[in-house]
């Protein structure tokens, strides 16, 4: 009983542990990228950097054609998959994780609400309604996830598990919130057709779903036209990944029962045909036709939503994600010129957005929602842990990054990325220091 009882929790934690890992080493590449992009940006290959992510790239079919520069095609086209991911997570979350009964979501949420009003609040404080700045203020709502994982794992076997899922849910419920914030205050003017034309394909994609179609290719296409439809509407076009990402089936096709009875009989069938058969170094095609049998059932006994997070997460944190820094991240600062950046409101705002308003936020919203007996701390899990975690929630490199690409004037990012950056290494710094001042002294589950 206790041997099964410790493979349940196994089972449970061990993707859980991967998922962080995963986070954590594509925080560490992150921070190369950002590294690799601020030093072109700053050196003497500096116009050629500007050239080079602005190069333009056009494809064309017959007599349609669409060019964009290469920081919009990340931005417009790669970040689809990353927000596809994000809606997968999300859905996941919803369903399966730390947001899937109200006991377990109370805690996040109110968190991650705290932690995107108050920073809001204090950016406005800096820009108001007369400043050209003031579209900015969704900048400094967001988390990262991978910058703020990894620098909890790289605190050590301290850092209680527990606090990392905490952690991990608040940032997947700020990038929920940052992505109702795109679709509803940073969309152009709205295109009815086109958006008509992405609600049919939606539809679409759902009587599939219904009608039991798995053919992947079949949902790549129709996912493919779903973002351009999106993106000729005014809605941004990510928005697109997000929607398909929810859309995504989350049971498996092959129930435990069924999967049980196949296999057992698949399986049966095989070793029939082996026993009859006299050469040991090839198999015939019925052998191997059963074979793939095997295999498809097998596959289908895990859910698409899990298959394509299994397939995209190191694809996303990896290499998607990296190159978004790159193209991003390259901030352009004279030496003369660092006094007037750091004092504009726009860079001021997201700088005490994310180091003040985000701790104040989440640490202010978890202790009413624990007070009301709403939420309650995990177990293991102080209240000086929470501090340090609630200071870690103000990195918000990536989300942070990409709402700024929407919100203000290309002659205004200066100001933003710098404000981003340097609020991203404070906050960073400030928590690694406050958790290295707690008494250590419980042991961590």
């Amino acid at each position: 009983m206790k041997k099964r009882a410790e493979r349940v929790i196994k089972n449970i934690v061990s993707p859980m542990e991967n998922f962080l890992a995963l986070e954590s080493a594509s925080g560490i590449l992150l921070l190369i990228s950002t590294f690799i992009a601020m030093y072109l940006a700053n050196s003497p290959f500096h116009e050629s950097y500007n050239h080079f992510i602005h190069m333009p790239i056009g494809v064309s079919f017959g007599e349609f054609s669409i060019e964009k520069s290469l920081v919009h095609w990340v931005n417009d086209g790669l970040m689809v998959i990353f927000f596809f991911v994000v809606g997968l997570e999300i859905k996941s979350e919803l369903f399966q994780g730390e947001l899937s009964s109200p006991k377990k979501a109370a805690l996040p949420i109110f968190a991650a609400i705290g932690g995107m009003v108050a920073p809001a609040l204090i950016y406005l404080y800096f820009n108001d309604t007369t400043s050209e700045g003031v579209a900015g203020w969704g900048i400094p709502m967001a988390t990262d996830i991978a910058f703020a994982v990894g620098v909890l794992t790289m605190l050590g076997k301290r850092v209680p598990f527990a606090l990392k899922v905490f952690l991990l849910a608040l940032a997947i419920v700020d990038d929920l919130g940052a992505v109702l914030v795109i679709a509803f205050f940073y969309t152009a003017d709205i295109s009815q057709g086109a958006l008509g034309a992405a609600a049919i394909i939606f539809a679409i994609i759902t009587l599939f779903r219904y009608s039991g179609i798995r053919n992947l290719l079949v949902y790549t296409i129709l996912g493919f036209a779903a973002w351009f439809a999106v993106l000729k509407s005014g809605v941004h076009a990510t928005i697109a990944g997000v929607i398909l990402g929810l859309m995504t089936p989350l049971d498996a096709y092959q129930k435990k029962k069924s999967m049980s009875e196949k296999m057992t009989l698949f399986a049966k069938d095989l070793s029939n045909m082996l026993s009859g058969e006299s050469d040991e170094t090839s198999l015939n095609k019925t052998a191997l036709y059963k074979i793939d049998e095997i295999k498809q059932v097998a596959i289908e006994g895990k859910s698409p939503l899990e298959r394509i997070i299994h397939f995209l997460h190191p694809w996303v944190s990896y290499v998607i994600m990296p190159v978004f820094a790159f193209v991003n991240a390259g901030v352009h600062l004279e030496f003369s010129e660092i006094n007037i950046v750091f004092a504009n409101n726009i860079t001021l705002g997201i700088i005490f957005g994310l180091l003040l308003g985000k701790p104040i936020g989440v640490m202010f919203f978890s202790w009413i929602a624990c007070k009301l007996k709403i939420a309650e701390l995990p177990k293991s899990v102080t209240w000086a842990h929470m501090f340090s975690a609630s200071l870690l929630a103000g990195i918000g490199f990536t989300m942070a990054l990409f709402i700024s690409n929407l919100a203000l004037a290309p002659e205004l990012e200066t100001y933003s990325k710098t404000g981003i950056l340097s609020a991203s290494v404070f906050t960073a710094l400030l928590g690694v220091l406050v958790f290295k001042l707690i008494p250590h002294k419980k042991k961590v589950d």
